[in-house]
């Protein structure tokens, strides 16, 4: 059983540290990691976490142990990565729209870049000194709305800037999205980065980057990940064999290897009926989560201790502000409710509190993760001070 599973852990962890709480299952993580590199056999591969969906340093650490590199969309990401303790040669940054700021700090920290764009590779060779340096290849044809990367047909100038830049060009990056959970968005994106490929004489690397998708509803078909790895591998095996040499292989998984580790525990605060409807508020809102509005629409959500089976009642669970979208479920099916009862929001592992914020004026909570029945504050509550924290004195 996961520990997350656990009714009175989970109450003991709330006695203990509050309501609403981030809890993480550590050994969920390792398990979901271990799975998704275990998918990929070719070698030499490098999995980088993208730790855009959960900087949390428990985490971090645990995945760093078995040999996780980071992958940061922002400088940011990457400041966070350094803070926790990750070497810089353990992180990649695949982003886009840099400032010159942003170029110095990634440069300075010896962050390996992948651009977006041939005005940010210029932008690098103006930066001077022998470099190295990836891509992102737009993976769709040239007429659908997509602002990722490069095209195929940018590949010769970008070859011409990096000659004169004294920049090597040594890697391909493919965007395919988030969330994804259709196997042939990866390999045919896969297809077009190594026919794209052979325009860059320097080619070290392949990045399959991230959006390996999670299916967040029941009997949502899951992504093939085994197809996609052995997939991926065959490709690879034929690009060394083409190129006389072993290309490596770069991924970056994010929600995947987090998200069903997460949970949100809030308490029940009141229940009403009415008009053939349950609506059943709780002590949390969904500025402590990501909204459907920003991200994803469905978690599933669950009594930590029910009194018997499911009603046969549509049950609202309901933030606590009157925003008319206060909402952390709708519809849901769920058992008798009482004040003081506890939920459990689901799969909130990524993106949630990576996500949550200061809207509707709310202290953001507490996170904890749970390793082996022992547990460890991370991320202290919030108070009403921090909501205020960044204002300047009159």
């Amino acid at each position: 059983m996961s520990d997350t599973s656990d009714p009175p852990l989970m109450a003991a962890c709330v006695a203990r540290y509050g309501s609403p709480l981030y809890v993480y299952d550590a050994q969920a993580v390792r398990d979901a990691f271990c799975r998704f590199r275990a998918a990929f056999p070719y070698q030499p591969t490098e999995c980088h976490y993208a730790i855009v969906c959960n900087k949390n340093a428990y985490l971090v650490r645990l995945l760093q142990a078995l040999d996780a590199g980071i992958h940061a969309n922002t400088p940011g990401d990457a400041y966070a990565a350094l803070a926790i303790g990750v070497p810089a040669d353990r992180i990649v940054y695949s982003g886009t729209n840099l400032t010159r700021p942003d170029f110095d700090y990634l440069i300075a920290n010896g962050i390996r870049l992948n651009l977006d764009s041939l005005d940010q590779l210029r932008d690098l060779a103006r930066q001077g000194g022998a470099r190295e340096a990836g891509l992102r290849l737009l993976i769709d044809d040239e007429d659908r709305p997509n602002r990722i990367g490069v095209t195929p047909a940018e590949l010769e100038a970008a070859v011409g800037i990096a000659r004169n830049g004294s920049l090597r060009l040594t890697g391909l990056h493919m965007y395919s999205g988030t969330n994804t959970l259709r196997a042939s968005r990866f390999l045919a994106g896969l297809d077009r980065l190594i026919a794209a490929s052979a325009r860059l004489p320097d080619l070290e690397y392949v990045d399959l980057g991230g959006g390996f998708g999670v299916a967040y509803r029941h009997g949502q078909p899951p992504l093939d990940l085994q197809r996609i790895g052995a997939e991926v591998t065959l490709r690879m095996e034929a690009l060394s064999a083409e190129r006389g040499r072993r290309v490596r292989l770069l991924l970056e998984p994010g929600r995947t290897v987090v998200a069903a580790a997460g949970t949100l525990l809030v308490t029940v605060v009141s229940v009403k009926e009415r008009g053939g409807r349950r609506y059943v508020g709780v002590d949390s809102t969904v500025g402590n989560i990501v909204v459907e509005s920003v991200y994803h629409p469905f978690h599933r959500i669950e009594a930590v201790a029910p009194r018997g089976g499911d009603l046969d009642i549509p049950t609202d669970v309901c933030g606590n502000t009157t925003h008319s979208r206060d909402f952390l479920a709708r519809s849901s099916r769920l058992p008798t409710l009482h004040p003081g009862d506890l939920l459990a929001l689901r799969d909130v592992g990524a993106y949630g509190y990576a996500m949550s914020s200061h809207f509707l004026n709310r202290p953001r909570p507490a996170e904890v993760v749970v390793d082996g029945g022992e547990t460890y504050l991370t991320t202290r509550r919030e108070t009403f001070d921090d909501l205020l924290a960044t204002r300047v004195s009159d």
